[in-house]
């Protein structure tokens, strides 16, 4: 029995680490055309001008070289070393924020929709355990 949990197991974390790669170098791919993911759509609230500009260009580019290195990963090894670990870290803190900047502090927990609040909220989490799990 122990033998099938460990295979599933390593499904589920192959699973988890693709869909998390996939997820962090598309959302790059859209912040350096402009757009974004969550966490690119809470870091342009912060800035303006030039700054917002800058800013979203070097988080695209850490999400995709993060989603790229998460995937390659599987079929080199882990040759990126502490970079790649450095990038994910990054992108940790910057989906944490973001959360509790749109999630919390932009009041719409206080919204007369709650429960769309509390779904929203609880997708956001889900992303951020996946980052934090998948991050080594």
């Amino acid at each position: 029995m122990a033998h099938k949990k460990s295979t599933y197991s390593s499904v589920f974390w192959l699973i988890l680490n693709l869909a998390v790669g996939a997820m962090l170098a598309v959302g790059g791919i859209w912040a350096l055309q402009g757009g974004g993911d969550f966490a690119a759509d809470a870091l342009k609230g912060l800035f303006s001008g030039d700054a917002r500009k800058i800013v979203l260009i070097v988080f695209g580019v850490i999400e995709l070289l993060s989603g790229i290195f998460i995937i390659i990963q599987f079929f080199i090894g882990d040759r990126t070393g502490s970079f790649g670990s450095a990038l994910k870290v990054i992108i940790v803190v910057v989906w944490a924020i973001a959360i509790v900047i749109a999630d919390f502090l932009n009041g719409h927990f206080l919204a007369p929709n709650f429960l769309a609040w509390i779904y929203t909220l609880a997708m956001h989490l889900i992303v951020l355990g996946a980052l934090l799990i998948t991050r080594d």
